[in-house]
C-alpha cells in the first residue's frame, strides 16, 4: 500500500522531470567521439541510441558547451523536485544523495542583489526571461563539470520504480533538416529540433524543446 500510494503521488513529478530534461536538449555522442557530431543528423541519431540506454554521460556530451549551464540548471530542477516531494521509504536517502552531489560539485543557491533581479511585468518578453535564466544558470553552474554532474544527478532517480519505463529522447525520425551557417533546425513529429555548431562540431541547443 505504501508503494502504490507513493507511485500515484510521484508520477506527475516523474513526467515533469522528463519534460524538463527533454526541454533542455539532452543528446548523446557518436561512438568513438568525445563531444558533438559531424552533422546534425548524426547527432540526432546518436541521441536516440543513448536515450534508449539512458546513458546521460553520453547525452550531456552532445549538448553544446555554451548551453551546458542551462542543461545543469534543468536537470537540477527536475531531480531536485523529484527528491523534495518523494514520499517513499527512501525519501531521506534520496535527499542525502542529492545534497552529497551538490557538495561534491560546489553547487550553491544563487543569491541575487537588487540589480540582478528580474522585475516581471506584462511587458516582460520571453527573450528577457530566457536571458535572465541563462545568467542565473551560469552563475550557479558555470564552474561545474556538467558532463559528470548530470549523470551523477540522474543516477539518484533512474533506478526508482517510477522512472523505469520513462523514455528519453523518444523521437523516431528527423525530417526537413535545414542548415544555415552554424545553426540548423529540423522537425521530429510536431517538435522543432535545433542544432548549433561550436568548435567545428554540431550539438543540440538547450532550448530544443521550447
Amino acid at each position: 500500500m505504501i508503494y502504490k500510494k507513493n507511485q500515484r503521488s510521484i508520477r506527475p513529478l516523474a513526467f515533469l522531470l522528463i519534460f524538463i530534461l527533454l526541454g533542455f536538449g539532452l543528446t548523446p555522442v557518436l561512438a568513438g567521439e568525445t563531444e558533438g557530431g559531424d552533422s546534425p543528423q548524426k547527432v540526432f541519431d546518436a541521441a536516440k541510441a543513448a536515450g534508449a540506454k539512458k546513458d546521460f554521460n553520453i547525452l550531456a556530451k552532445l549538448v553544446a558547451p555554451s548551453e551546458r549551464p542551462m542543461l545543469a540548471f534543468g536537470t537540477d530542477m527536475g531531480v531536485g523536485m523529484f527528491v523534495e516531494f518523494y514520499e517513499g521509504e527512501k525519501a531521506d536517502e534520496l535527499k542525502k544523495k542529492y545534497q552529497k552531489i551538490q557538495d561534491k560539485y560546489g553547487v550553491k543557491d544563487v543569491v541575487e542583489d537588487d540589480s540582478e533581479k528580474l522585475q516581471i511585468t506584462e511587458q516582460t518578453t520571453d527573450e528577457e526571461m530566457d536571458a535572465h535564466m541563462r545568467k542565473r544558470a551560469i552563475k550557479r553552474f558555470g564552474h561545474v563539470d556538467v558532463v559528470n554532474y548530470v549523470p551523477d544527478l540522474m543516477a539518484i532517480v533512474l533506478k526508482m520504480p517510477e522512472m523505469a519505463d520513462q523514455p528519453f529522447f523518444p523521437y523516431k525520425k528527423l525530417s526537413g533538416l535545414k542548415i544555415d551557417g552554424d545553426k540548423a533546425t529540423g522537425k521530429a513529429g510536431e517538435d522543432t529540433i535545433t542544432f548549433i555548431k561550436e568548435g567545428g562540431r554540431w550539438y543540440l541547443t538547450a532550448d530544443t524543446m521550447d
